[in-house]
């Protein structure tokens, strides 16, 4: 078995794009924050094959963050990329190589607990030669931008490794896109502001309960604290424990918005060029990062590639 036949399988089983990573260097390079490498997730891991599917281009048509139908799809594509990733490891095992996969995630840098045994799936994908990162630090690839879902497999397979890509396809500042889209305001230069981010990529996750179930305790009458409870609120968090829509997918507006990906030009100009979020504050923060240069930016260079720097 060899890297082009693992590919053509993950393919097979619909991965839009697919590289593999070697599990050295990403050892030597971790992300920042990241406190474990392949190794300490499977032991004796010498590959990583990265999946990427894209989203819906009908995601990104709608221009409100809220819209539950979107949630829902972004939830559906990344259950079927877990599918994906699950039968994938399935197969290298097959052939006689352990192997394990990762949770799958948007691209978005950082959206899981950094300091639990996982590893950033955006900078594995640029590991693995599918793209670079952008300002916000999501992966961009030259077909979909930031529009996929990613997965990876660790394995002890011996597997010949894709390129990194040496060139950037952000122009950072330059373009700023994603930042004036932000509803949040939680894009920096080089750099995402996960708390900031995290109210609407994850609307109704584990920080939203949290609140409600003070809300529901606040009162000292039992039926103040059932009308809480009765609030549609509690709809909502039942819904998404059930399917997980608005846990693991919400506000994709730094997605829609980003001009990189041959998609974009296809199906998506026509409704994403004008963005109205942008605000005049936002404009001046932009244009003030201009020739500075940002901590972040050294950080993550071997991932945002060199015209960016």
């Amino acid at each position: 078995m060899n890297a082009r036949e693992v590919k053509e399988k993950a393919r097979a089983l619909g991965a839009d794009l697919a590289g593999i990573a070697d599990a050295e260097t990403v050892r030597r390079h971790p992300a920042p924050g990241c406190l474990h490498g392949p190794g300490d997730i499977l032991p004796g891991a010498q590959s990583i094959v990265v999946v990427a599917r894209r989203l819906l281009s009908g995601m990104s048509r709608e221009v409100d963050p809220r819209n539950r139908n979107v949630h829902y799809a972004g939830e559906m594509i990344l259950s079927a990329v877990e599918a994906l990733t699950y039968e994938l490891g399935r197969f290298l095992e097959d052939h006689g190589h352990p192997s394990l996969m990762l949770p799958s995630a948007y691209s978005r840098s950082h959206q899981l607990d950094v300091a639990a045994k996982t590893l950033s799936l955006p900078h594995l994908a640029v590991e693995a030669g599918l793209g670079t990162l952008g300002l916000n630090l999501q992966l961009l690839t030259p077909e979909f931008g930031p529009r996929v879902v990613l997965g990876a497999v660790l394995t002890r397979a011996p597997l010949d490794v894709d390129s990194i890509r040496e060139h950037a396809l952000c122009a950072g500042e330059a373009c700023g896109r994603c930042l004036l889209a932000c509803p949040g305001d939680a894009v920096g230069q080089w750099a995402l502001d996960v708390e900031r981010c995290r109210p609407h990529s994850s609307p109704y996750g584990y920080h939203f309960l949290e609140r409600h179930l003070e809300r529901m305790l606040a009162p000292s009458e039992p039926k103040s604290r059932f009308e809480v409870m009765r609030h549609t609120d509690t709809l909502m968090i039942w819904q998404s424990m059930l399917r997980g829509v608005g846990i693991y997918s919400g506000c994709t507006r730094c997605y829609d918005v980003c001009p990189v990906g041959a998609d974009y030009e296809a199906h998506l100009r026509d409704v994403q060029q004008e963005i109205a979020e942008a605000t005049d504050e936002k404009r001046e923060r932009l244009a003030g990062m201009h020739g500075t240069g940002a901590a972040s930016l050294r950080d993550h260079a071997r991932w945002i590639g060199i015209a960016a720097q």
